[in-house]
């Protein structure tokens, strides 16, 4: 669930992926608190879960480099918990010079199921080592693309330009998840304003092309929101699920680089 989730936050700035760098979006220490939401026939709307996502104070030395650590950490929350328990964390590691990963982690127990696996990226040289460790099985992958994991792109398209996107215009951006590189491809829908608890935020307004099959109901199955400022933040997502639909909200933020604004 948690990865669908994360999903979610990278559909909702990977639009602008072909566009310039023109900042840095986040400074160290800003940390990030989402409430999910899940609403059916059956269950009504009930509160899924919660997501924290954190940037270190402090940059950590890896592999020769200097790199930014941070953390995501996800879970299910009250009678949502007792349906399907959810304790996932995810890390990235970023070299801040080029906003490249190069280590990724994850540790995540949904329901009946467990996964552990450790990924090094070799980001000149086009190398990437996957390694599973319940078996140990590991395995390398060569790739043309500069890619990013599930969790730094959430950070590295924060930093792009927004100023010059176009309604309807596509994007797309190289990921690597579960053994294999996805280029995903997004579409800018246009401006909204969005009411939440922390007021009213004028947002960028995105619709996704995802892959189908999986948990989603179709091929753009998601409304995405994220604020038109130098935040650049994830604001609120919805979508339609096979059962029922899950939504995302921003409810609290700490250490931002630039004021938040609200209208």
């Amino acid at each position: 669930m948690i990865k669908s989730i994360l999903v979610f936050f990278v559909s909702i700035l990977i639009s602008f992926s072909s566009s310039a760098l023109y900042q840095q979006a986040y400074k160290q220490g800003e940390e990030l608190t989402f409430k999910l939401y899940y609403n059916s026939a059956v269950t009504g709307n009930v509160t899924a879960g919660k997501v924290v996502s954190k940037i270190d104070e402090k940059q950590t030395n890896l592999y020769g480099q200097k790199l930014q650590r941070i953390v995501l950490k996800g879970e299910t929350k009250g009678a949502f918990r007792w349906f399907f328990k959810v304790d996932d964390h995810y890390e990235t590691y970023i070299n801040a010079e080029n906003q490249l990963p190069s280590y990724f982690k994850k540790r995540i127990s949904e329901g009946g199921y467990e996964a552990s696996r450790d990924v090094r990226f070799e980001q000149d040289s086009g190398k990437i080592e996957s390694l599973n460790n319940r078996n140990q099985d590991l395995r390398k992958y060569r790739t043309e693309f500069k890619v990013q994991d599930l969790l730094s792109s959430l950070y590295y398209i924060r930093n792009f330009n927004f100023d010059s996107i176009q309604l309807n215009q596509k994007f797309e951006i190289n990921l690597f998840m579960d053994d294999s590189v996805y280029h995903i491809q997004f579409e800018f829908m246009g401006y909204d304003i969005v009411k939440t608890s922390l007021g009213s935020i004028k947002c960028m307004k995105f619709s996704p092309y995802v892959l189908t099959g999986g948990v989603f109901a179709d091929e753009t199955p998601m409304t995405i929101y994220v604020s038109d400022d130098k935040n650049h933040l994830p604001i609120y997502a919805v979508s339609e699920l096979m059962v029922g639909r899950a939504t995302m909200e921003l409810v609290e933020h700490k250490g931002l680089k630039y004021p938040f604004v609200t209208i």
